[in-house]
């Protein structure tokens, strides 16, 4: 009898169990399940309907090609309601699709097909470059740097974006990101001279001290080119010559051949009267470009200015030499002329001094002649004030003119100057 209930009673407990057992919920899906099952739906149904899913594509993409953008949406909606997008299909169907409204000019339909096209294909370049031209039809300029802002994140080391996208933080004023963004372009191109300067107004913009990062930088790797030439640039910006200078000096002889230090030195040295120093580095200058004739003047001026008057001329003599149908190499050394009657000539000018004056006036003639410019001034008082007239030719003539007809100056001052003058028939 015991044994009957026994049995009783574990048959109902099994019979309870079961019952509890069934009433309860299946467990909750993970979402990792939950893709994996929505994954294998979707190719099971794509495998069901490959062959459909690849006639719509084809009419879709006929359809595009033509741009006949209604018809070709009507057949990519097929391919929706077919399942048939999957990451594989992605890339040549949500990109089309909103070009399609767009053309259609529906750019809200066409943003969320972009959108829904990202999210497969976050990194592709074409289909978020479609909806970056989209946005600026639209206007929508913060759009635009979000969506530039995406596409470097998955493409790093585009440095062409990356100056685009820091350019346009510049100009829309997003002074920090642009500051964030040029310190990351700026570590592995620190040459980069464009971002250099996008930095700076950034930090400008933002009130932050300039001058401190780039005396750091500097300081912290001295013969680094780019960085002596920044602080040299700010360094003159707060008229800190001196400073500038011994930067400049210690650049030189770090880079003895670099042009561009030793034309920065000539400029620096002459706004500080230290013209002697700018005339060394010119004539170092003129050896390393022997045909640049911009430096051969600058030496002819820094000769002048320094008191070396017979080294201005030969200087000046050389340029007329190199360039004997160049109106400026005649003025150049008119002034030159100039320069040594003045010297030379007391209160008032004798006849040695007008012979000298008058081969200024001649050189001065010429360069007209070649079409000179910014001279007439010149001839018109040295034809008036200083050259030799009829009458000083009448009196002094005869001293002063060989039997070949040429005149000289006699002057200790000038007896250095070989040039003679053609004397007027008497």
């Amino acid at each position: 009898m015991k044994g009957r209930i026994w049995t009783v009673v574990t048959l109902g407990l099994i019979l309870i169990g079961m019952v509890l057992s069934s009433c309860q919920p299946p467990s909750a899906m993970s979402e990792e399940e939950m893709a994996m099952r929505q994954k294998a739906h979707r190719d099971s149904m794509k495998k069901a309907n490959m062959q459909q899913c690849m006639k719509f594509l084809s009419f879709a993409t006929e359809y595009y090609k033509n741009k006949n953008y209604e018809d070709a949406l009507r057949n990519y909606s097929k391919l929706f309601d077919l399942e048939c997008v999957d990451e594989e299909l992605a890339r040549d169907v949500y990109v089309f699709v909103g070009n399609s409204y767009r053309e259609l000019n529906q750019p809200d339909s066409a943003l969320y097909y972009y959108d829904q096209g990202l999210a497969y294909l976050p990194a592709d370049n074409y289909l978020r470059q479609s909806k970056i031209y989209t946005l600026k039809t639209l206007g929508d300029t913060e759009a635009v740097l979000v969506e530039k802002a995406a596409q470097l994140k998955y493409h790093p080391d585009d440095m062409a974006l990356a100056e685009e996208l820091v350019d346009d933080y510049l100009q829309n004023k997003h002074y920090e990101d642009a500051k964030a963004l040029a310190q990351q372009i700026l570590m592995t191109q620190p040459s980069n001279r464009n971002v250099q300067n996008i930095l700076r107004e950034s930090m400008v913009a933002l009130g932050e001290d300039i001058f401190g990062m780039i005396k750091a930088r500097y300081e912290e790797d001295p013969t680094n080119l780019q960085y002596a030439n920044e602080y040299v640039g700010v360094l003159l910006e707060r008229n800190m010559t001196t400073e500038a200078t011994v930067v400049l000096e210690e650049e030189w002889k770090n880079n003895p051949d670099n042009e561009g230090i030793m034309r920065r030195l000539v400029d620096v040295y002459n706004s500080s009267s230290n013209t002697a120093k700018s005339v060394g580095v010119l004539q170092k200058l003129i050896k390393i470009k022997p045909n640049d004739s911009e430096y051969a003047y600058q030496l002819t001026e820094g000769l002048i200015a320094t008191g070396d008057r017979k080294g201005a001329l030969a200087q000046a003599e050389n340029l007329v030499k190199s360039y004997p149908k160049d109106g400026r190499a005649y003025a150049n050394r008119a002034k030159v002329y100039e320069e040594i009657g003045n010297a030379c000539t007391g209160a008032v000018p004798d006849f040695n001094d007008k012979l000298v004056f008058l081969m200024a006036y001649e050189d001065y003639i010429k360069a007209k002649e070649f079409k000179y410019s910014k001279i007439q001034n010149k001839i018109d008082f040295l034809g008036e004030a200083r050259i030799p007239q009829k009458g000083d030719w009448f009196f002094y003539g005869d001293d002063y003119v060989d039997k070949q007809g040429f005149a000289s100056p006699k002057k200790d001052c000038y007896n250095w100057i070989t040039r003679k003058l053609k004397a007027p028939p008497k």
